[in-house]
């Protein structure tokens, strides 16, 4: 059995995209290194966390001590391996990598795991504490409380594991007469699942804690969503520390440096993957920040319905992670084929539409998807922007689909797109308020709305909060009257965005 252990191992984070993250008192992002991450967002400081953290900072000096107490004399061997294991560690932080705008991954949690088997002491604790103070320079912000709350965490976690390997029986790696891997696994795995049990512990239940206190969720939610996640990922960070912990005590030190250099050369290819990720991102806000800018109706539009839509997918229908993606980045793309100069008069227009202009407005939908095919990135989201306008009677655009037909992507866009039409004012009519929202989806569900959807949203506890970060918007001068249900087509009726 091999040591499964620390995969976050200085963790602080919101799980928000990048679009919608808000966490932690107007968080903007997280710093993740590897399998772990770090705090590095701005947060409002209440006293019950700079408490809670003293008291994380006060648990990792009492665990420190008590490793002193059961072997104050560290042996010159042991001080070698954290030494180099320190140098090791230094090395992979100097090669981090920006992943996002969000993110940092670094493969400096290896060396830092390898201690509990190779120096499970006090001098390893401080060493990686020393170590994390050293490297700061990773971390965006520079606030004291967000430091401290990592370097706490990760000395009281790795502290702990090394309590729990030394408690169950393990003993240095270094120290086992003929380690060879099947020795060094007999050995090792009783302690291995102990100290592997005390870093998820303590990692989630510190994660868990600071973020029900700086954000007011309840520990038990926060707690067990963590945990799952971190389950993960020590499943696969576990055999690596393993491997290269054998490597560095049977082979030597230059043995377990190549383990490094060879994942540090899938790192390189992450770095590259990264790259062509952030430059895809950039693309897609250059195109929708150009499709925007031909009208002062539409400024904004793209990522609020992106917004909401990812919030009824996520926390209200609670689809899986991939399908959220979906629905978010197609969500975010969804006029993009109002791109085109035709519509450029009609999206200005300070009166309603015409019959003609609605028909040429309707054409956006199809010349999205056709422009969004072009690019394989957007393959799998191509049907979700062509249909986004159908509606669950039959009466949409542009295909005439309904029912079960229309892809359920398409079916939430559909939701935020009207909300965020409806909330909308124009010079002639005025937003409705977020009851009179509620109205129109109940009058509309079965005919524009998929009515189960409908049903779960307006029966949600969380129904209000789409409207928490979506405030009503004015958009050159008052309207006479309010914003209702118009006329599309025949016996169609219903809440169009750009009208």
């Amino acid at each position: 059995m091999t040591l499964t252990c620390l995969s976050r191992l200085c963790t602080w984070r919101t799980r928000l995209g990048r679009q919608s993250q808000k966490g932690l008192g107007g968080a903007t992002g997280t710093s993740r290194m590897g399998g772990s991450t770090h705090f590095s967002e701005r947060m409002r400081t209440p006293t019950r966390t700079i408490c809670y953290v003293g008291l994380l900072a006060l648990g990792a000096v009492v665990a420190t001590l008590a490793l002193y107490r059961a072997q104050p004399a560290v042996s010159s061997g042991d001080l070698g391996s954290v030494a180099i294991l320190a140098a090791i560690a230094l090395l992979a932080e100097a090669l981090t990598f920006e992943v996002s705008d969000y993110q940092l991954s670094t493969i400096a949690s290896m060396p830092y795991l390898a201690v509990v088997l190779l120096a499970p002491c006090w001098a390893g604790v401080l060493a990686i504490a020393a170590t994390k103070v050293l490297t700061l320079r990773r971390i965006k912000s520079d606030a004291l409380l967000k430091v401290t709350f990592n370097i706490c965490q990760a000395a009281l976690a790795l502290a702990l594991s090394c309590l729990a390997y030394r408690g169950f029986g393990g003993v240095p790696f270094p120290s086992v007469q003929a380690p060879s891997f099947a020795s060094l696994t007999a050995m090792a795995w009783r302690p291995g699942i102990a100290a592997d049990l005390a870093i998820s512990i303590t990692n989630s239940v510190a994660f868990a804690g600071v973020i029900a206190i700086s954000a007011g969720k309840r520990l038990s939610q926060v707690w067990k969503r963590d945990l799952v996640a971190g389950a993960i990922g020590t499943a696969f960070q576990g055999p690596l520390v393993f491997m290269f912990a054998w490597l560095f005590v049977t082979q030597g030190p230059m043995a377990g440096l190549a383990l490094i250099g060879a994942m540090l050369l899938v790192r390189w290819g992450q770095v590259r993957n990264a790259q062509l990720m952030r430059m895809n991102e950039e693309l897609i806000d250059l195109m929708i920040s150009s499709m925007e800018a031909q009208s002062r109706y539409t400024s904004g539009h793209s990522k609020r319905v992106q917004h909401m839509a990812t919030f009824i997918a996520k926390q209200i229908l609670q689809l899986q992670d991939r399908d959220v993606d979906r629905v978010s980045r197609a969500a975010l793309l969804h006029d993009i084929g109002k791109i085109g100069e035709k519509y450029t008069f009609v999206l200005n227009k300070d009166g309603p539409l015409t019959n003609d202009e609605r028909l040429l407005m309707q054409q956006h939908s199809v010349d999205g998807a056709t422009l969004l095919a072009r690019m394989s990135t957007f393959g799998d989201i191509v049907p979700l922007v062509r249909h986004h306008h159908e509606n669950w009677d039959g009466s949409g655009y542009p295909d005439g689909l309904s029912g079960d037909s229309i892809p359920l992507p398409s079916r939430i866009i559909m939701f935020a797109d009207t909300i965020d039409a409806m909330t909308s004012s124009r010079p002639y009519r005025r937003a409705l308020d977020q009851e009179a929202v509620r109205s129109e989806i109940f009058k509309l569900r079965g005919r524009q709305f998929d009515p189960k959807i409908a049903d779960v949203l307006l029966k949600s506890e969380r129904w209000d909060e789409l409207f928490v970060a979506h405030p009503f918007r004015l958009i050159r001068g008052s309207g006479a009257t309010p914003a209702r249900a118009v006329a599309v087509s025949g016996s169609q009726r219903s809440f169009v965005e750009g009208e």
